[in-house]
């Protein structure tokens, strides 16, 4: 039983349990289906040798896959090599590393070359697979069939035992791994023992099972040659592959080359640079040393010389003093002197009058105690009575004699002035008979020339003229006779005459001399006279001066004591401290005090907590990954920066808190107020980072509130490309509430605002003592075409926030012309906030400025900072700019309404401290043509009675609009007749028209309202139409102590009898709401009928010419128009003439002022008022 068994040991197949290909059943599955001649290919060769060449085959496959795995493996980790040495090549490059590049460059050709031999191997184990791939197929074909089917013989005796055969070709493919699908083994029936027709059975099953075998045999060839082929495509892919890579690197190589020849290039010349750099560097070294020793000498003598200096300043400090010390010693003893001087005049003067007394007294003494003295005086004094007598009886005769001879000598006056006429005319026949003879010998001369007459003619013609003048002499002879006797007596008489002349002319020398004595006294007293009258003038002027300051002062004292008062009740009652109770979610995670921190009086914790930040789609696009690395930095107060945890993705929640230890002062609680802190978010980058974001935070909110305050801040973007980068989510607190602490701060703050406006407001002062009708100069700029406005908020009144229970934190926001928003600081907790914001645009001289400033509005917008609701704001005013546009600057305070657009209950005040504006007028020549063509026609017409300025014919030249008063009250213009008063309260009547027109008596006149206009003025003969100084004149209105108005021009001072125009007009509101004093005081009027405070007065003012700006205005005229008489007689004064009166003499009147004045249906309304209450 042995035997057999040994014998068919090498034939059994040896099952491979380990190799289990997995395609070899699906190959089973179509192998039946292949062409018979495969199968007889496959039969020729053995199947042992077909098992081997499949094993190896196999084998070889896996192997070659585990080495192309390998070799894949290696190649990523190369690749990941490279590209990280090329990433720090690239940073090296921008750091500047030069070095490092070649060692670098080394690895990376050692690392290429040991690659590239691998690729040689890989290469040549293909060509020898390749080679015995072709030597099996040569095998295959050439091999032919089996010698014998058999490999043992089979007995032909059946002993009903198994056969061999069928177990070891069953043991046998089982032993070589074969699988067959649906094979089962099954053990072969029991027949009957048939003798050779049994055997030949058997054989020939034997023969089927044989080839079964065989065919399955070359089903398994076929799929063997199948896998092959796979395998040599797959061996093809990586063949292309592996040559890619090698192209590839190779390409890489070659750049890699390049950029370390170009480095090495630019390494030359950098290095050549750099020794540049390090000669002139070391040149630079070498000044900079050469520098510092000169300035060390230079410091050494400037030290000196600043301590010489020192000692100088000391010197001369002192010396100063020693002078200040002798002048004042001088100042003293200069006036002790002259005090000396002064009293021993007085001494003197009292020793003479003592002297006198003495005199006086001695007299008085001798003429008391003696008689005869005083019968000496009796005597003299009858003397001296006798003599008066006889002078007076003398000067009556001296009188009597006086007046005979000037009679006498009227006479003989007149007799002079007859004879000295007759001379005269004698004179003149002399010398008209003396032409008449130069006229005749011209002639003579004439014809002896022209004309040939003989000489006999001529001698004739000379007889006749002789005969005719001694005709002529002989009359003019007994003239002559008759004058020498007229001389004779005219010669005796004159000797009379000058005799009596003479002694008149020594009567009338005595008289003179005593009329010039006497003129003399007179013109001394009167001197005393006026020196005493121009002396008392000038007390009563600096009297009312004196009393006008006072009033003036005490005014303003009491106006900054309403002021104070105000501050302080807003002081100490304004910023009330409020209990706050917070809302406890039960989201939020119960705060637990850290007891391990100790906090002494007047220390508290201060925590802010970063939540989360989101970023906006355009920092996503700009970070590129999907998980960016960020993390966040920031400083608070005086501490150092803190850092919150790095964190991954696009929306990084933070959840850090920075708790710090803070000491609650006045600096802290500042820095919290007004202060902000910067965020800023980094892009983490392995072991660098970039910042990508800031943002600031604010604290000013825990002022206001007590626990956590939770905000968000938006990112804007650092490289500027992206200005929304996302938002940050935070929130503060103070661990332990300190209400009391914050609202002390809160009234000190308000406290010292106070303090500084009202110092700002007292140095301020002495400038508000100028004339507000000027306008302030400005300085432009070299070439004239630029030129700077002022804009001053000082203060708002009266404020109100829609949070009733708390006070507002107001802000003013306003544009002008083109440019930025501006918006003033924030004064927190303050009804009357103290702005003082200043500012000044300079703007350009060009029409769209000047367009600007006559079409549009600046709009003043007051906002409260604690408002949470967007587009709400406190108040708004409207403030027209067209007197900017004529040469004036806006002061003044104006309305404001809420953001309804209705006037708010209690309206705040905006308060344009200072608002100036020089604005060059510039005209045309067309304007300048017209002006003076209308000037000439003016000085034509002498016969007019009105006089026109020239401030309105250039306003007609060119067409300008009117000016303006100050702005009391704005309305919306959603009404018409609304929008037509209130323009009449924002604009006056234009002064500009050259005929005044009535006004009309038709419109329709508001109730709460007094309207004033200011029409023409005209002069008397008095003491103003005839001062030569006065030259200009403009009309002041003011009504009782509120703010007084006046003509926006001054006007040349008209003639006698003619009137010039102003035609300005005024609105003084009296409503209810916004202006309660003024209607209080009406109602006042009315109670008591005062006539003096309740009159409207006009004040004719001088102003000085252009040349003498540096004189004062003066007042000349005063006019009164009274209210209460209009009330009584109730009727309004439309357009009548009132008298004005000399503002030196009460009593004397210098000329009509022509005025309306329309009050009647506000008083009414006044009355009807007090009536109801």
């Amino acid at each position: 039983m042995s035997a057999p068994a040994d014998e068919t040991a090498g034939d059994l197949p040896v099952r491979d349990v380990g190799l289990n290909l997995a395609g070899i059943g699906g190959l089973q599955e179509s192998s039946a289906a292949q062409s018979v001649k495969a199968r007889q290919a496959v039969s020729r060769i053995s199947r042992e040798e077909l098992e081997d060449r499949f094993l190896r085959l196999h084998d070889e496959n896996i192997l070659l896959k585990q080495h192309a795995h390998k070799q894949e493996d290696k190649i990523k980790r190369m690749a990941t090599k490279l590209i990280r040495l090329v990433n720090d090549k690239k940073r090296s490059e921008q750091i500047g590393g030069g070095p490092k590049r070649l060692g670098q460059d080394v690895e990376l050709e050692e690392m290429i070359e040991q690659l590239q031999g691998k690729v040689r191997e890989l290469e040549k184990q293909n060509e020898g697979i390749r080679k015995r791939l072709i030597s099996t197929k040569q095998q295959l074909q050439v091999q032919g069939h089996r010698h014998t089917p058999y490999s043992h013989v089979q007995s032909r005796i059946n002993t009903g035992l198994r056969k061999v055969n069928e177990a070891v070709a069953i043991q046998d493919h089982t032993r070589k791994g074969m699988r067959f699908q649906d094979v089962e083994l099954r053990c072969p029936q029991p027949m009957l023992p048939r003798y050779g027709h049994s055997l030949l059975e058997e054989a020939r099953a034997e023969i089927r099972n044989l080839e079964n075998v065989i065919e399955s045999q070359k089903g398994q060839i076929e799929e063997l040659e199948h896998t092959g082929e796979v395998l040599r495509s797959q061996i093809r892919k990586k063949e292309k592959e592996f040559e890619e890579s090698v192209l590839q690197l190779k390409e890489q190589q070659a750049t890699g080359q390049r950029l370390s020849i170009r480095d090495n290039v630019e390494m030359i010349k950098l290095h050549k640079q750099l020794m540049e750099k390090s000669n002139a560097l070391s040149a630079m070294e070498g000044k900079f040393l050469q520098l510092q020793e000169s300035q060390r000498n230079l410091k050494a003598s400037h030290d000196a010389l600043m301590a010489n200096g020192n000692e100088l300043n000391l010197q001369l400090k002192e010396q100063r003093l020693k002078c200040l010390h002798l002048e004042k010693e001088l100042q003293s003893m200069i006036f002790s002197e002259q005090r000396i001087e002064e009293l021993q005049d007085r001494i003197n003067d009292l020793e003479k009058e003592r002297d006198l007394l003495k005199e006086n007294y001695d007299k008085l003494y001798n003429s008391a105690f003696s008689v005869s003295h005083e019968q000496q005086w009796k005597l003299k004094e009858q003397q001296l009575k006798l003599q008066i007598a006889q002078l007076e009886t003398a000067l009556k005769s001296d009188l009597a004699d006086k007046s005979e001879i000037l009679d006498r000598m009227k006479l003989e006056r007149d007799q002079n002035e007859k004879l000295t006429q007759e001379n005269k005319e004698l004179q003149l026949h002399y010398l008209e008979h003396k032409q008449q003879l130069d006229e005749l010998k011209n002639r003579m001369k004439f014809f002896t020339k022209e004309s040939d007459t003989e000489m006999a003619e001529l001698s004739e013609a000379l007889m006749l003229i002789k005969v005719r003048k001694q005709q002529k002499n002989e009359d003019l002879t007994f003239l002559e006779k008759i004058e020498d006797d007229i001389h004779k007596d005219t010669e005796y008489a004159m000797r009379d005459l000058q005799a009596t002349h003479a002694e008149t002319v020594q009567e009338l020398e005595k008289t003179r001399n005593m009329l010039i004595v006497q003129h003399k006294i007179n013109k001394d007293y009167q001197t005393e006279v006026e020196a005493v009258t121009q002396k008392m003038e000038g007390l009563q002027k600096d009297y009312e001066l004196k009393l006008e300051q006072y009033v003036h002062l005490l005014d303003i004292r009491a106006a900054r004591i309403r002021k104070l008062e105000a501050q302080l009740k807003d002081i100490a009652y304004g910023t009330k401290q409020y209990k706050f109770r917070p809302e406890i979610l039960p989201e939020d995670p119960a705060d637990e005090f850290d007891e391990t921190v100790h906090l002494e009086r007047g220390e508290n914790l201060f925590e802010i907590h970063i939540s989360k930040v989101i970023f906006s789609t355009e920092a996503v696009h700009a970070f590129g990954d999907q998980e960016p690395v960020t993390f966040c930095t920031y400083a608070f107060y005086d501490f150092e920066l803190q850092t919150t945890p790095v964190v991954h993705g696009l929306n990084p929640s933070y959840n850090f808190t920075s708790q710090y230890l803070v000491r609650v002062d006045d600096f802290f609680l500042q820095y919290i107020q007004k202060s902000t802190i910067t965020l800023e978010v980094h892009h983490a980058l392995g072991t660098d980072y970039e910042t990508a974001a800031a943002c600031q935070l604010r604290f000013h909110e825990i002022l206001e509130n007590n626990g956590r305050i939770y905000s968000t801040a938006i990112l804007v973007g650092t490289e500027g490309h992206i200005p929304n980068y996302g938002t940050v989510d935070y929130w503060v607190r103070l661990r332990v509430p300190m209400d009391q602490a914050i609202r002390l701060y809160k009234e000190r703050s308000k406290a010292l605002g106070y303090i500084t406006s009202n110092l700002k407001e007292h140095e301020k002062a002495p400038q508000l003592k100028q004339p507000i009708h000027r306008t302030a100069q400005v300085s432009t700029s070299a070439d004239g075409d630029l030129n700077e406005l002022h804009i001053t908020i000082k203060c708002c009144s009266n404020l109100k926030s829609r949070k009733k229970h708390l006070q507002p934190n107001p802000y003013v926001v306003y544009k002008f012309f083109d440019f930025a928003d501006h918006d003033t600081p924030i004064i927190h907790s303050s009804n009357s906030p103290q702005f003082d914001d200043h500012m000044c645009f300079p703007v350009p001289m060009n029409t769209d400025l000047d367009q600007y400033l006559k079409s549009e509005s600046l709009t003043f917008y007051v906002f409260d900072d604690g408002e949470t609701e967007e587009g709400l704001y406190v108040g708004k005013a409207i403030v027209p700019l067209i007197s900017l546009a004529h040469d004036r600057y806006i002061s003044g305070t104006f309305e404001l309404t809420d953001s309804e657009g209705h006037s708010s209950a209690v309206a705040a005040d905006l308060n344009v401290y200072k608002y100036t504006y020089l604005f060059e007028v510039i005209q045309e020549r067309v304007a300048d043509d017209k002006v003076k063509e209308t000037s000439g026609e003016i000085q034509q017409e002498k016969d007019d009675l009105s006089q026109l300025s020239e401030g309105q014919l250039a306003d007609q030249s060119s067409a300008t609009s009117g000016d303006e008063t100050e702005i009391t009250e704005e309305l919306e213009p959603e009404d018409n007749r609304l929008a037509t008063d209130a323009m009449e309260s924002i604009i006056t009547d234009s002064d500009d028209c050259i005929v005044p027109s009535p006004v009309s008596k038709n419109i329709k006149q508001s109730i709460e309202k007094i309207r004033i206009e200011i029409i023409s003025l005209s002069l008397t003969d008095s003491r103003v139409a005839m001062d030569d100084t006065i030259q200009r004149l403009f009309v002041e209105c003011r009504f009782y102590s509120f703010l007084a108005e006046e003509t926006p021009v001054s006007l040349p001072k008209p003639k006698s009898g003619q009137w010039v125009h102003y035609n300005y007009s005024n609105v003084i509101h009296v409503d209810k709401v916004n202006n309660y004093a003024r209607r209080e005081f009406l109602k006042s009027v009315l109670q008591e009928s005062e006539l003096n405070t309740g009159s409207i007065r006009f004040t004719v003012v001088s102003d000085p010419p252009e040349d003498e700006q540096d004189l004062e205005c003066e007042d000349i005229g005063f006019a009164y128009v009274s209210l209460t008489e209009i009330f009584q007689k109730e009727k309004d004064i439309i357009e009548q003439d009132i008298d004005v009166f000399d503002s030196q003499d009460d009593s004397a009147v210098i000329g009509k002022l022509k005025v309306t004045v329309e009050a009647l249906h506000a008083l009414r309304s006044v009355y009807e008022e007090h009536k109801d209450d």
